[in-house]
Order: structure tokens, then sequence, then C-alpha cells
């Protein structure tokens, strides 16, 4: 159905086909108005926990005919409900456009997040340095894919799950860390280890995605180094230790202004190559603000 669509409007699509769920200023509701089957490719966030008296959702559903929709927490009472509710839209979805509505979850991510959120205030923690935003395409990663650490190889889903995650994190009043900064999910070795190359994997066009989605809606609280070494980034050493990296890349590409910390500098990648003294100054002078080490 969608390949059908204008190779344009296709490429547009793609890329609010996840971020319609978390951002409010978008208005998936117009895209009717630029092409009747540009709904199928989207998925969508709503407010409320019924469809009765929902215009907006009315709306997405038979007017958009969107393809599907993402339940979150604000859209949760109980099981009854919620079982309700998408009996009701799926129906409604069918009603108008003669197709099954698909009909996603992101209430378990924030849930589980508000839980350990939770058990990690009544121990006196606030703060949560999670989570792993990057992106596992390389089947072959033993750190991150490997372990099952990545939200997954679609840097979209990882910012939808991100979001999720920081937002229970957040109503439990615990802060996070995104990491590990510019990616990890490309190595084919680990950085607990020993030195980690990633010039020939390291994919920016889809790694930064999570970061500059974030980023611009202004939900992150830290941002976390990776110890890799890209030589396209910087031809002498790994990305926590790199002011083109941190200062040029993270703060004067991407924008960011706040706290930047360090992976351990007790793993392998830094303290077997740069040790722990030297390596935290250059980390401090490469922009960090925090350089941290497991002693």
């Amino acid at each position: 159905m969608a390949a059908r669509l204008p190779r344009g409007l296709l490429v547009a699509a793609a890329l609010v086909i996840v971020l319609i769920a978390g951002c409010g200023s978008l208005a998936p509701e117009r895209f009717g108005a630029l092409n009747p089957r540009l709904g199928e490719l989207l998925l969508v966030g709503f407010d409320g926990t019924t469809l009765h008296d929902n215009a907006h959702l009315e709306s997405l559903l038979c007017e958009t005919r969107v393809a599907g929709v993402i339940l979150f927490a604000r859209n949760i009472v109980d099981a009854e409900q919620t079982a309700r509710l998408t009996r009701e839209i799926s129906a409604r979805a069918r009603a108008c456009t003669g197709r099954a509505l698909l009909v996603a979850d992101l209430v378990q991510t924030e849930l589980e997040a508000r839980r350990i959120g939770g058990m990690l205030r009544e121990a006196g923690i606030n703060w949560n340095l999670a989570p792993v935003v990057d992106v596992g395409y390389n089947p072959a990663n033993p750190v991150i894919v490997g372990v099952g650490r990545s939200f997954g190889a679609n840097p979209q889903i990882v910012a939808a799950q991100a979001r999720a995650y920081i937002t229970g994190m957040h109503a439990a009043g615990v802060l996070t860390a995104l990491k590990h900064f510019p990616g990890h999910g490309s190595s084919i070795d680990d950085s607990h280890a020993g030195f980690v190359d990633v010039t020939e994997t390291a994919r920016p066009d889809v790694e930064l995605v999570p970061y500059r989605l974030l980023l611009a809606e202004g939900l992150v609280d830290v941002v976390m180094t990776a110890h890799v070494f890209n030589r396209h980034l910087d031809p002498w050493v790994p990305a926590t230790l790199s002011r083109s990296t941190i200062d040029g890349m993270l703060r004067g590409e991407l924008g960011w202004r706040g706290v930047v910390v360090s992976d351990d500098m007790r793993m392998g990648a830094i303290e077997r190559h740069y040790g722990v003294g030297d390596a935290a100054v250059r980390t401090l002078r490469s922009g960090s603000a925090v350089a941290a080490s497991a002693i």
C-alpha cells in the first residue's frame, strides 16, 4: 500500500511514523490534506482513555486514517478499560477504513520505569544512568546487541522506547542519562575489555537520531559518552577523551548545553591505554562535566 506513494512522501512519513506519538507540536490530522493515503504510514499517540466524546481520536481514525495507535500511561486506567478502549478504536477504524488497526504499547516501558524509579527513590537514589539509546543494528555487537541492551535496530523505535522510559523515571522523581554517545551499537568489540574502533562500522546518520529527537523535545537530563574510537570524528582518541566529539559534535552540532558524563574510566578501553588519571583530565578538557570511575 505505502509503496505506491511518491518517494518524497514516503521519506517524510517515515520520519514521523513514531515521532508523532510523543510530540504534541505535530498535527497528524493534517497529513490527509497532503495525500489521502499518507495516514497509512502513521503510528500515533493520543490523549484520553475512551473513544467517547474524543473528537481528536475520531479524526485520527476516520479522517487521517492512521495505520495504528500507541498506548501510553495517559491512556490506561485498568485492564478492563484498556480492553474496552482497544475494542472500540479497532472497530471504529475498521468501519472507517476497512482495514485492521495496529495497536502498539509503550505503556509497559513507562510503567516499568516508574516501578524501578520508585524503588530507586526509596533506596535514596535519584539518578539512573540509563536508558541505553545505542541503535542495535549490528547483530555481531557483543556488548549492546548480544546482551539485549538495545531497544532495537530502528532508531525511531529506540527513541520512542527511551522517551517512555525517561517519562516513567521522571514521574518517579529520578534523573536519567542517555548513553553511549555517539553510539556503541555498531562495534564488534567490548569497550569493557579493551580498545574499540568503530571507524568502519559507525553510522552517525542512524546512531545520532535518538539524541537529535530527545534533545529537541527537552527530555534529556545527562548524556554519557562511549569509549569508542572513530577516526572520522577524532584521529587520536576515543569519544570520551575527544574535544571534537563532545565539545564539537554533541555541544556544537547537536546543541546540548547540559551535563556530560563519561562511561566508567576503569574500563579496559581507557585504563589500559591512557591511565585513569590522565584520561580523567582529558575527559574534562574535552567538554565533559563529570569523569566517572568505579573505584
